[in-house]
């Protein structure tokens, strides 16, 4: 066993293992014997090639509560979406989504939560449909990219990730480029990436915003739909949720105004760490082809089925 596996063995505080123990399964004392059981099931699979090491599959049994199949119908589901979505996983490296940064689009806080939750910050709005900043999949990469870089903090494997979705600035025009894509994202998010997802909120939604939740409701498990929320701009809502403490001013919180530069000197500093992602695969038949955006059916269905949706 390397350092760097030993390493992943021990990081937990002693509030963190007590946490891990109750909500996850996971005890010290059988934390290796479940990480070699998992290996083992990926090693048997031929038409899978990923990383084995104690760190990576450590957080595929975190979150799914030390299940082994569960953990490895994750993992499989994982390398499968890669599989079927190469334009979000193709020259998957932070540089090759600068510019979405620059922007602004997508960030992480600096400080976590009252429950040690990582805040990601989500502005899709800054994104623009004209063609000059590539198409929507270059936002989800972004995103997905950000997410691989956190989840592999043990804290966040255990606390889990929250999401903040500033809405402002989003159009029809930047509907007609997220619904076609709902699908594949509520999949990937919810079946398909080893996070504990404890929470979506909206804030600054335009009345486009039903429209696109209307699509993306029918594709969402019960527990998260259970656990979005949307708050507008009353603030006071949203600390009931995240904390004034490490929200910025923009969000009625005690932080500076909001910026993005931090954690995007972090993400394209940690190039090297995503040097070996498209090496990995999982040979399957019959894989689906890849949605793509420009769907008439989907808008149809949005300006037509979903025209009257409430979004309580």
């Amino acid at each position: 066993m390397s350092e760097e596996d030993n390493s992943a063995m021990s990081k937990l505080s002693k509030q963190l293992t007590e946490k891990a123990e109750k909500e996850l399964k996971e005890k010290p004392e059988w934390r290796e014997r479940d990480i070699q059981g998992l290996r083992d099931m990926v090693l048997e699979n031929k038409d899978l090639k990923c990383p084995t090491d104690n760190a990576f599959l450590l957080r595929f049994l975190r979150a799914r509560k030390f299940n082994y199949e569960r953990a490895y119908e994750l993992l499989l589901s994982h390398f499968r979406q890669r599989s079927e979505n190469p334009d979000v996983f193709k020259n998957f490296k932070p540089s090759s989504v600068k510019h979405i940064l620059e922007a602004g689009v997508t960030g992480i806080l600096p400080d976590r939560d009252q429950e040690g939750r990582r805040v990601i910050v989500f502005r899709p709005g800054l994104w623009k449909p004209d063609g000059s900043m590539g198409p929507f999949t270059d936002v989800f990469k972004t995103n997905i990219l950000s997410l691989m870089k956190v989840i592999k903090e043990d804290e966040t494997q255990v606390n889990g990730v929250i999401m903040l979705g500033d809405m402002a600035g989003m159009t029809m025009t930047h509907a007609r480029h997220v619904i076609p894509n709902a699908r594949r994202i509520s999949t990937m998010l919810q079946d398909a990436f080893p996070a504990r997802f404890k929470g979506i909120h909206y804030v600054n939604e335009p009345t486009v915003i039903g429209y696109i939740f209307g699509f993306i409701k029918p594709f969402l498990k019960e527990k998260m739909k259970k656990r979005i929320h949307f708050h507008c701009q009353d603030w006071k809502s949203l600390h009931d949720f995240i904390t004034a403490d490490v929200l910025p001013s923009d969000y009625g919180g005690n932080q500076p105004q909001y910026s993005n530069k931090a954690w995007m000197e972090t993400l394209l500093a940690s190039e090297d760490e995503y040097k070996d992602e498209e090496t990995y695969y999982l040979k399957e038949v019959n894989i689906a082809p890849v949605f793509t955006e420009n769907k008439q059916d989907a808008m149809e269905c949005v300006t037509g089925t979903y025209k009257k949706l409430s979004i309580d």
